[in-house]
């Protein structure tokens, strides 16, 4: 099928990307938020009994946070062991000379030689015009759209492909089956309601490389503008889900790709070397300059904060994450941002002094879709907090098999930083 002269491909029991999108009227610019409803009041960050870091905002209430003698917090120093890693002094410039010969090298007559996912947001959209214009690659383009695509994600996407000449290859989720997960971690209780789109990515990347022959992928986060989010922030696995959809869910799972840790493992197993590369490490990525940029070559658009993109993950993280968890993730992301440069302490610290506010007819808009009333999603948000560990998951598979999760570590094949919050951290 072709889509603006884009090839389309997708399984045979997912949806037209086009016919099952029905997103909220996202603005065109930064949100103007006004009108709220259910906010609480502000986070206690002003309390003298918290701890801050004297590099960034993160603090003593955040999980798994430690201070060195100088104040200074554990987070800032995987930062600063990243920097040394990655240095942006040039000196990693013939690795990356050698990992692009050596990509074009072993995808040679093959249809394409790396896979990159695309959400429409900032970092993939930059990524993709890195791979195709500065380094000359033929990537496929993946992307996994869960039916909450905002209208300006799905045009970045198309926009970007179209502009660049890279194939887009898609599947759609059933949206009721989707929205059953939803609602299934929202009676979960637990703050990990929107980690199923990140499992089901990963999922599809592993089948999209094998059925087209493909093997190295790119990612597109960045530490130095997103950081590490803390693990009894958000916790993600292929069992974790099932737990809870069999507990609270009503419709089996037929179009939605879950990661089994079986699965998983074969594939791991299947490569002999790295396949996931996070580009945008080796690269001096100023968010604000690359949005100018892709503004001005492809009219790309920006969506109104960080992962809003996505109108599912938009609810999760600015309005049930704060208001029902008391978590705000914008501490880790402005965290990044002030120890790259790009953001003052001072202004993150004014900006966090209040919680994200959310329009009131966007959260009726999720309510509706979510086939829920105003009276029971308050009860959902007054249930008990719980978390992963009150679910069953994947964490002992992966403690007892840690040499070979570190054999893993060794070959590139795992981040480090999944290494050290699923494998060694509890």
């Amino acid at each position: 099928m072709k889509v603006q002269n884009k090839k389309i491909t997708t399984d045979s029991n997912y949806l037209n990307t086009k016919q099952a999108i029905m997103p909220y009227s996202s603005p065109r610019s930064p949100i103007q938020e006004k009108q709220t409803i259910y906010t609480k009041s502000s986070s206690c960050s002003n309390s003298r009994d918290i701890k801050y870091c004297n590099k960034c905002v993160m603090n003593s209430t955040i999980p798994n946070v430690v201070f060195d003698k100088n104040g200074l917090c554990n987070y800032c120093h995987i930062h600063i062991n990243l920097e040394k890693e990655y240095p942006l002094d040039g000196s990693l410039g013939p690795k990356i000379k050698y990992l692009m010969r050596k990509i074009k090298k072993d995808g040679k007559n093959k249809e394409y030689d790396c896979a990159v996912g695309i959400s429409g947001g900032c970092d993939s959209s930059y990524l993709l015009y890195l791979l195709k214009e500065k380094y000359d690659l033929r990537p496929l383009a993946i992307t996994f759209d869960n039916t909450w695509s905002s209208t300006i994600a799905v045009e970045n996407i198309l926009n970007m492909t179209e502009a660049l000449d890279v194939d887009l290859h898609t599947s759609v989720v059933d949206g009721n089956e989707f929205n059953d997960i939803c609602r299934s971690f929202l009676y979960a209780s637990t703050p990990d309601a929107d980690v199923a789109t990140d499992i089901a990515i990963a999922k599809l990347f592993y089948m999209a490389m094998e059925e087209f022959d493909i093997k190295y992928s790119f990612c597109g986060h960045s530490f130095r503008s997103e950081g590490t989010v803390p693990l009894g922030w958000t916790y993600m696995d292929g069992m974790y889900i099932n737990s809870v959809h069999k507990k609270f869910g009503t419709i089996p799972f037929k179009t939605f790709p879950n990661l089994e840790v079986e699965y998983w493992i074969k594939q791991l197993q299947r490569q002999d070397s790295i396949d996931r590369i996070r580009l945008l490490y080796y690269e001096n990525y100023d968010k604000e300059e690359v949005k100018k940029l892709l503004y001005k070559k492809f009219g790309w658009q920006w969506y109104g904060g960080h992962h809003h993109e996505n109108e599912w993950t938009k609810f999760v993280k600015s309005y049930l994450l704060p208001n029902k968890f008391n978590i705000d993730k914008r501490y880790v992301e402005y965290s990044a941002l002030i120890r790259s440069g790009q953001m003052q302490r001072y202004r993150a610290i004014r900006l966090l002094e209040e919680k994200p506010k959310v329009e009131k007819h966007f959260v009726d808009y999720v309510l509706k879709r979510l086939n829920l009333t105003e009276v029971e999603f308050k009860r959902i948000m007054s249930l008990e907090i719980k978390s992963h560990h009150d679910y069953k998951t994947y964490k002992s598979f992966f403690k007892k098999n840690k040499k070979q999760f570190a054999r893993f570590l060794d070959k590139g094949l795992i981040s480090r930083t999944f290494f050290e919050k699923y494998v060694i951290q509890y």
